[in-house]
C-alpha cells in the first residue's frame, strides 16, 4: 500500500469557466501504482471512503523519485508517493 498525496492540477473539460476542484488535495493510500486503462483509486480513510478517477491515459515520471503525474480522461494529478506500508497487520 502506498501513502500518497494527490493534487488535481488540471481538468480536461472545456467550459471556459473556473473549475473549483483544480488545486484540490486528496490524501490517502493507493493499493498499487496507476495503470493505463484503469481508474485510479485513492482510499481516503479507514471507513472506506475513496476517490475513483476516470481511466488513466498516461503516467509520467519525473527526475524526483517519488513524484508522478497521472493524466486521466478528465483530469491531471500530481502524485507525491510516501513510503510503502504493510497492507494489513495481524494482532497478537
Amino acid at each position: 500500500m502506498l501513502s500518497v498525496v494527490a493534487t488535481k492540477i488540471r481538468t480536461s473539460r472545456d467550459g471556459g469557466g473556473l473549475n473549483t476542484t483544480v488545486g484540490r488535495i486528496y490524501e490517502g493510500y493507493l493499493l498499487s501504482e496507476p495503470v493505463v486503462g484503469r481508474g485510479m483509486v485513492i482510499f481516503r480513510d479507514p471507513n472506506g471512503r475513496r476517490m475513483v478517477t476516470t481511466a488513466v491515459r498516461r503516467v509520467l515520471t519525473t527526475s524526483e523519485t517519488h513524484v508522478l503525474y497521472v493524466e486521466t480522461e478528465n483530469s491531471v494529478y500530481r502524485l507525491c508517493i510516501g513510503e510503502e506500508r504493510a497492507a494489513a497487520k495481524t494482532a497478537s
